[in-house]
């Protein structure tokens, strides 16, 4: 096959026109904001063909057609028929207001956006995507490749990947994140409710404040350090849960196989379940001395440090396993070796710990 690559580089007048809309059947889309009045763009023409004056001709053919409609200026490509062995792809790079909503698209070719004001929609059925420096809310969904999503403010930030790792740092505003297989990072995160969702792959989330953190993997582990909200819920179906230095009203950490271990934690409410690993729960001096805790394992043992304060409610037992406390328990009921009931001080908090086959002990 013989190539042949011709650049088009018009510059369009917006005539008013606050969105853009661009599309490539084969081949990239960049889009960047600057201070420009107008829209410029660079489109990079290639063909391949048997020959290389067939080649030639293709690309010659291909036209870059510029239409406003209302107030979307929409860019698309004109192109030639084409036979066996014949294919003409284009990729854009285009520069434009910062004002400006976007709207990109590529059957076959990676997006990439950056400094932009104004809505955001990408769209790839076989590419990465990247936005770095957009205000305003984003939309950004690829069926094959990663996302990377850096300093993005908007009321409303969604990203999924079918197949790719999704990368997102910087954001502020309400977040959801979704991939069926790859990882999922998320730093610095603010100013919203965060949910994440993977069906393979790791979930990472820190120095991250919200109303609501939800992180839902199906194979994998889920790891949180230094975050702040009303109500944390992070859950693996199949993999380990792991969180630090953590602030929030109520804290819900769970898997079905793979251990939990949750250190400084400051937290209201705490119900922590495993159904095949040990538990390890540590309290920091901030906790609150009514804390209300319900940990449960069916296969593995439990270790829970409460704060210095607590006073309440206490039962721990073990269908297999051993039983400590470090507390002074003031017991009552019945008393044997796999079951402790009673009460710390006379206050109104709650902790219970339950293990079917493990070893059982209060701090």
């Amino acid at each position: 096959m013989a190539q042949f690559e011709r650049t088009a580089a018009p510059r369009i007048a917006l005539d008013g026109s606050d969105t853009l809309d661009v599309h490539s059947r084969a081949g990239s889309v960049t889009v960047m904001g600057a201070d420009v009045t107008d829209c410029n763009v660079v489109a990079r023409i290639f063909a391949q063909a048997a020959t290389e004056e067939e080649a030639q001709e293709l690309a010659e053919q291909v036209e870059i057609v510029a239409q406003v409609t209302g107030s979307t200026l929409r860019i698309r490509s004109r192109e030639p028929d084409l036979g066996n062995n014949r294919s003409i792809g284009i990729s854009y790079a285009i520069t434009v207001p910062r004002r400006m909503n976007v709207k990109c698209e590529s059957n076959y070719g990676r997006l990439s956006t950056s400094n932009i004001e104004g809505r955001l929609e990408g769209r790839s059925s076989n590419g990465s995507i990247k936005a770095h420096d957009i205000q305003g809310p984003t939309d950004l969904n690829t069926s094959y490749g990663s996302i990377d999503c850096r300093n993005v403010t908007g009321q409303s930030i969604t990203l999924r990947s079918s197949n790719g790792s999704i990368t997102a740092t910087g954001l502020r505003g309400s977040t959801t994140a979704e991939t069926s297989y790859g990882s999922i990072a998320c730093e610095d995160f603010s100013d919203g409710d965060l949910r994440l969702k993977r069906g393979n792959g790791r979930i990472g989330i820190s120095n991250a404040s919200f109303g609501i953190c939800d992180a839902r993997s199906s194979y994998g582990a889920i790891g949180g350090n230094s975050l702040k909200g009303h109500s944390i819920e992070l859950h693996s179906n199949n993999g380990s849960v792991e969180a630090d230095d953590v602030q929030a009203k109520t804290l819900h950490l769970s898997s079905s196989y793979g251990s939990i271990r949750a250190t400084q934690v400051a937290a209201s409410a705490i119900e922590a379940s495993s159904g095949n690993g040990g538990v390890r729960i540590a309290c920091s001096p901030a906790a609150p001395g009514d804390l209300n805790a319900q940990v449960r394992s069916s296969y593995g043992s439990i270790e829970f440090t409460s704060p210095p304060g607590f006073s309440g409610e206490v039962y721990l037992s073990t269908d297999y396993g051993t039983i400590r406390t470090a507390l002074p328990v003031t017991m009552s009921g019945e008393i044997t070796k796999k079951r402790i009931a009673g009460k710390v001080g006379d206050g109104t908090g709650q902790i219970r710990l339950e293990s079917n086959n493990g070893s059982v002990e209060l701090k």
